[in-house]
């Protein structure tokens, strides 16, 4: 995506790290990909070459977020994501993206150019909500367009699945070759073996 395509489509991504890990075992944002590099700094890395406008980080107090995120604080717990990405869209309201790519800590296998597939594809389609795919399974991260946020942030129970499903019929399928858009790390051995193991200092 050409620095003139990110201007005339500004987007935001968010990256939602603030659950407990109690399967995994200790909060996933400070687990590592490799030594140095938390889940956390790949998905921010990520989304920043995808071409992101700005980055905000849902994480738990006292994480530091890598450059150019912005952290948005809230407390650690097992809470449903949707309140951590209510958090964050709240904070867009005012601004000028056009949408946001929803990227949870646990893909951070996930890679740029599926990103990029799904923004571009959102650019083309103007479709409410996009979604990657890889053998007919969806995986992250997820485009949002701001015509969709209020359902998000009203949806009652199921959380942006619940939003997913109503808007079915609109949902456009990006076919990616990314096996990580699919790898949701919930506990340590769903990790690779060339990670699996690492812990936070």
């Amino acid at each position: 995506m050409s620095d003139s395509t990110v201007v005339a489509f500004p987007f935001a991504c968010i990256v939602l790290a603030a659950g407990a890990g109690t399967r995994f075992g200790h909060p996933k944002v400070v687990a590592e990909v490799e030594a140095g590099v938390r889940f956390l700094d790949r998905v921010v890395e990520s989304a920043s070459q995808a071409g992101a406008t700005l980055v905000l980080a849902v994480v738990p107090p006292g994480v530091a977020v890598p450059a150019p995120a912005r952290a948005v604080v809230r407390p650690l717990s097992g809470d449903e994501q949707i309140e951590s990405l209510r958090s964050a869209l709240a904070l867009l309201a005012n601004t000028v993206v056009v949408g946001a790519l929803v990227w949870p800590v646990d893909r951070p296998f996930a890679k740029v150019e599926s990103a990029l597939a799904v923004v571009d594809a959102a650019r083309r389609t103007a479709a409410p909500i996009v979604v990657p795919v890889l053998g007919g399974r969806r995986g992250h991260p997820t485009w949002f367009a701001r015509d969709s946020w209020r359902d998000l942030m009203v949806v009652r129970s199921g959380g942006a699945r619940t939003v997913v499903r109503a808007y079915e019929n609109r949902v456009l399928e990006v076919e990616v070759a990314d096996d990580g858009i699919l790898l949701d790390v919930n506990t340590p051995a769903d990790l690779p073996a060339s990670v699996a193991g690492r812990r936070p200092e």
